[in-house]
Parts: C-alpha cells; sequence; structure tokens
C-alpha cells in the first residue's frame, strides 16, 4: 500500500537528521505553492515529504554590517514589505511583490523560488545581479555557500543533492552610488507568470551621471535566468540620457535574437522587451530623462 510520510523539523539539527534518511522519493515543502501543484500532476502518492515550516530560525531577515540574510522561509510578501530590503536591494522588492496572486506571494518563499528553478522565477534574476550566495546544509550538517548560477539548473531542475536543503540567502548590502531595478511581461492575469523578465543592478560614478559598472540578468529566454554580457557593455561608460534608454532596448533585442531566434514567442519578446526597458530604466533613473528629451 502507497503511503506519503511527513516529517516536522523544528530547528536546524532536527532538519539535519531527516535530511540524513533523504532519498530520491523525498521532498522538501516550504510555501507548498509548486510542490502541491507538483505533486498533483504528478500523481505522488508515497514518499516523505520534509516539512520546512515548524523552523522558525528560517522565517528571519537579519541585518549585518555587509549583507543582509533571508532566511528561506521567508515569503515574498515579506520581502517586498522589509524596508532594509528597499533600501540597500529595491530590484528584489520589486520582483517580490509582483510574483503571483497576494496568497502566492503570502505562501511562497525565496528558497522555493530559487529551487523550483523555473525559467520565468521573478527572484532570480536580481539575486544574479547582486552576486548574491545561497547557503545549503545537507544530511552531514555541512554548510556550503554557492552562487546562485551553482542551484538553478533550469526548467524545473536544480544542483541539489537529494540529502541537501536551502537555509538563507546571503545579499551584500549595497551603497548609495548603486541603483537596482526589476522588470516583467507576462499574460494579464491577477497571476501573472512571467513571459518575460529581467534586472539591472548599476554603479554610478561619483558625479551621479555616467555608469561605472553594469549587472544586467535576464529570465524566461531560455532554461534559466542568465547575464547579459551584451546589455552590460552597452550601458557601462555612458551617461544617464535618451540616447541611453535607445541603447538599452536595442541591446536587449540583440540579446532576444540571440537567445530565441526561430522560436515561436520571438517575435512577441523582441517588441515586449522594449516596454520592459523603459519600466526598468523609469525605475532606475526617473521619468524625467525621457520626458525632457521629448520637448
Amino acid at each position: 500500500m502507497e503511503s506519503l510520510v511527513v516529517e516536522t523539523p523544528e530547528s536546524l539539527d532536527e532538519l539535519v537528521e531527516c535530511l540524513k534518511r533523504a532519498d530520491k522519493n523525498t521532498y522538501l515543502l516550504a510555501g507548498g505553492t509548486d510542490l502541491i501543484i507538483r505533486m498533483r500532476r504528478s500523481k505522488i502518492y508515497s514518499g516523505k515529504v520534509i516539512d520546512l515550516s515548524g523552523i522558525n530560525e528560517l522565517k528571519k531577515i537579519k541585518e549585518e554590517s555587509k549583507y543582509l540574510r533571508i532566511g528561506a522561509l521567508v515569503t515574498h510578501s515579506m520581502i517586498s514589505e522589509n524596508d532594509k530590503i528597499k533600501e540597500f536591494f529595491p530590484a528584489l522588492m520589486e520582483a517580490s511583490s509582483q510574483v503571483g496572486s497576494t496568497q502566492i506571494r503570502n505562501r511562497g518563499t525565496i528558497a522555493g523560488n530559487i529551487a523550483n528553478s523555473s525559467p520565468c522565477a521573478d527572484t532570480v534574476p536580481p539575486l544574479m545581479t547582486s552576486s548574491a550566495k545561497v547557503r545549503t546544509i545537507n544530511g552531514k550538517g555541512e554548510i556550503k555557500e554557492r552562487d546562485i548560477d551553482e542551484v538553478v539548473k533550469g526548467s524545473g531542475f536544480n544542483y541539489l543533492q537529494k540529502d541537501e536543503a536551502i537555509i538563507e540567502i546571503i545579499i551584500p548590502k549595497l551603497g548609495n552610488e548603486y541603483l537596482s531595478a526589476f522588470g516583467k511581461l507576462g499574460s494579464r492575469t491577477a497571476v501573472t507568470i512571467a513571459k518575460i523578465n529581467g534586472a539591472i543592478l548599476v554603479k554610478m560614478d561619483s558625479t551621479g551621471k555616467k555608469i561605472k559598472k553594469a549587472y544586467v540578468s535576464l529570465g524566461a529566454l531560455g532554461p534559466k535566468a542568465f547575464r547579459s554580457k551584451i546589455v552590460e557593455d552597452r550601458l557601462i561608460g555612458k551617461e544617464i540620457s535618451r540616447q541611453l534608454f535607445h541603447d538599452l532596448c536595442n541591446s536587449l533585442i540583440e540579446q532576444v535574437d540571440l537567445a530565441i531566434k526561430g522560436r515561436s514567442s520571438h517575435p512577441y519578446k523582441r517588441e515586449a522587451i522594449k516596454g520592459m526597458a523603459q519600466d526598468i530604466f523609469i525605475r532606475l533613473f526617473g521619468s524625467g530623462v525621457l520626458e525632457n528629451e521629448k520637448k
């Protein structure tokens, strides 16, 4: 007879004990917004579920001198309402505030968004631009730190081992010289799944008028989100102007052409990315640049 066993650790030590016994039929449950759907669709009626919801230490956002530490069970609603994330990394706040519906944001977690490894996961592009680290623990009690790219495999798969769980995401606190923004376009429904999304992080020079460094990540253009050197190179060294906006649009279109040329979604995304570019540009630099130069 098939059976589904649920284990409910209440501390990291108890989680390690659960992970020691993990096998290919073990599933980690955080918010459950993706896992429950997957289990229903795949008709999974047996195995083991490790329910992480009782581990309170994973539900906190902590500020340190150089970093923000986001627990694996922190929900998208908690991120979108957190003043420190808004201050140091608004792109992540914007991404979390646009994940699905209110109900999904109240349940879905940042660790789940990463581990699910969807090509259109909203929090992955901003985390990639910020050089965030993913902290994991395994059945031996070993803790490791990885880049986002080393965890997200893409198309619903990740690189985590069967006895490994995400426990924390570590984000550098960025100074006032950094600006960040997120944008997405999707179907016009309450539960918006991105047809294309992206995040841009720039470091301005001492005048605040020229881009010194640029980090650009795009999602829903392949199996997983990726950094776009094409767009980054087009932004570095440029002053904030309407011409910069055109350079941004053109470089994004070039990236779309390289990523998905020949696919049925190519014509739509080639045009749609211009709208996303405008949203991100305005969030970064304000609407005044575009409005003033129209006059």
